[in-house]
């Protein structure tokens, strides 16, 4: 027997190092608890956490790009929520516009 079949009888799996790497990643991008993560890779979370911890002990944590300051954030949702305004209001005027022009040339003229 080979050292995969003695895991599989154990119940351990193998996970490449490219798995780790985009697990951690999502984590420290995200922002989202290791938990959260592992429960959406069905991975455990405490083995999450331990590749989290090894990664950062191995690498600089700036390798991976962090995610964006409360301040950038707050200022991106602002100019979303100005824009999904304009959108709304664009669309407020196309829906009339549309129920005038639906109601012919004729309508509610006095002739």
């Amino acid at each position: 027997m080979n050292k995969l079949d003695d895991q599989e009888k154990k119940g351990c799996r193998y996970y490449d190092r490219d798995f780790k790497y985009d697990a951690v990643r999502r984590v420290i991008q995200t922002g989202k608890r290791a938990s959260e993560v592992a429960r959406g890779l069905g991975i455990g979370p405490g083995l999450l956490a331990r590749w989290k911890r090894e990664y950062l002990q191995k690498k600089d944590a700036k390798a991976i790009p962090q995610s964006k300051k409360p301040s950038e954030v707050d200022a991106e949702n602002r100019r979303l929520r100005r824009e999904l305004q304009d959108v709304c209001e664009q669309r407020d005027i196309f829906k009339k516009a549309l129920i005038v022009f639906a109601q012919g040339p004729n309508r509610g003229m006095n002739s």
